[in-house]
């Protein structure tokens, strides 16, 4: 009798699952596999735990996520990066590093927006960056992604109307490898700033911008 009322109250638990948008499951499905990733690594929980999770049958999250390649995507552009017209540029952060008066932006400003973003989302990019990290090997789900995810990046960089000291100005080269050597240093300062609690991630890139963008060449173009 026991036995039967539980499965009585498992069926009925089943009818009242919440109808939602697909938009708004998508999202549901991405913070919940964001929060199994964060817990178990990618590998580590099964596709039915991620299903139970959000309230569907492994049959109906394959609806919206076909493998854990998908999933993986999911839940980078849901919770980390949203590609937009401009590529990966976020164009809220870009506005913000617009420079009065003109149609030029910031290089320095706008960076200074990455890392001012990434500190009030310390779980998001501590789970991007153990992603980043297993998405090495060849055959994790998420490594044409970053691959991929890298090259857009640069391009999407270069794109833009940056204001720049005159030795940048018309020397492609030298700005790839700025912009390279940028993203290389944030990488670095966020994950100090994950393993060293006596400084924040704002404090690691004051001392990285300072070797970046020194004084006077990057004056009047921050």
């Amino acid at each position: 009798m026991a036995a039967s009322k539980q499965s009585n109250a498992r069926g009925a638990a089943r009818g009242q699952r919440t109808r939602m948008k697909p938009e708004e499951r998508r999202e549901m499905i991405a913070r919940e596999g964001a929060s199994l990733v964060a817990r178990y690594g990618m590998y580590g929980f099964s596709m039915n735990a991620l299903a139970d999770a959000v309230g569907l049958t492994v049959p109906g999250l394959t609806h919206y996520v076909k493998d854990r390649e998908e999933l993986c995507t999911l839940i980078i552009e849901t919770c980390y990066d949203k590609p937009t017209d401009a590529g990966f540029i976020s164009s809220v952060l870009l506005e913000n590093a617009q420079i009065e008066g003109t149609d030029e932006f910031s290089l320095p400003r706008y960076l200074l927006n990455m890392i001012e973003e990434n500190g009030e989302r310390v779980e998001m990019y501590r789970l991007f960056m153990e992603l980043q990290i297993e998405a090495h090997d060849e055959d994790h789900p998420a490594h044409g992604y970053f691959r991929e995810r890298h090259a857009e990046i640069l391009q999407s960089m270069l794109d833009q109307p940056w204001r720049l000291p005159e030795r940048y100005q018309g020397d492609r080269e030298l700005l790839i490898h700025l912009i390279k050597t940028c993203f290389m240093a944030m990488d670095g300062a966020q994950l100090h700033s994950l393993t060293s609690p006596d400084e924040s991630l704002s404090d690691f890139w004051a001392h990285a911008e300072a070797i970046l963008f020194p004084s006077p060449e990057w004056d009047g173009y921050r």
